[in-house]
């Protein structure tokens, strides 16, 4: 299921929400900037927040044990980069079917087994974007149209060469880097 951006404390939060006031209402995200008081001292700060609808990355597996790659250009950085298939979750989508989705849009393959193996906060210091990782096996051609601006090409790499590719900073993408160390570490079979 998809998280809520909903500015929240916890049971056992040591800050109590004041104030919360959306400052940017953007296609993707939002922007709100949150007053809080330290429960134990009563000072007040202040935080910016991220609101983001929450993601899917894939570590797509093919028949040959290649990791499927997308070279795709990155505006906020300027650069062109090498990443793990990925998207953006659509309101109130569930993550297998975005999944589902990006795999066949981005790489142009469907899978037989898609498998949820966990996920992570992007930078829980400022934004609430959680990334569902996936594990798709089973790979048979299926493409759907995606994003006419995205200009993504796909590229099947051996697992030796993402890691080293990691290792040489051609792969400087944090949700590639740990969706390729967790498939190597816990996922992939000895």
């Amino acid at each position: 299921m998809a998280r809520t951006n909903k500015p929240r404390a916890a049971k056992s939060s040591p800050v109590k929400l004041i104030r919360s006031k959306r400052i940017h209402e953007g296609r993707i995200i939002q922007l709100r900037v949150d007053l809080l008081e330290v429960i134990d001292s009563g000072v007040r700060i202040e935080r910016d927040v991220i609101e983001h609808p929450g993601a899917v990355v894939l570590i797509p597996i093919d028949s040959k044990g290649r990791l499927l790659l997308v070279e795709q250009y990155r505006h906020s950085v300027g650069e062109t980069l090498m990443e793990l298939p990925a998207g953006t979750l659509e309101p109130g989508e569930e993550p297998k079917l975005c999944a589902n989705r990006e795999l066949q849009e981005e790489v142009g393959y469907k899978a037989k087994t898609l498998k949820a193996v966990g996920g992570y906060y992007v930078a829980p210091g400022y934004t609430s974007e959680y990334l569902h990782l996936f594990l798709a096996t089973g790979l048979t051609p299926s493409r759907l149209n995606g994003d006419e601006e995205e200009g993504i090409s796909a590229k099947a790499v051996s697992v030796a060469s993402a890691l080293r590719m990691i290792k040489n900073g051609q792969i400087r993408d944090a949700k590639s880097v740990a969706g390729i160390l967790k498939y190597v570490t816990f996922l992939k079979k000895a």
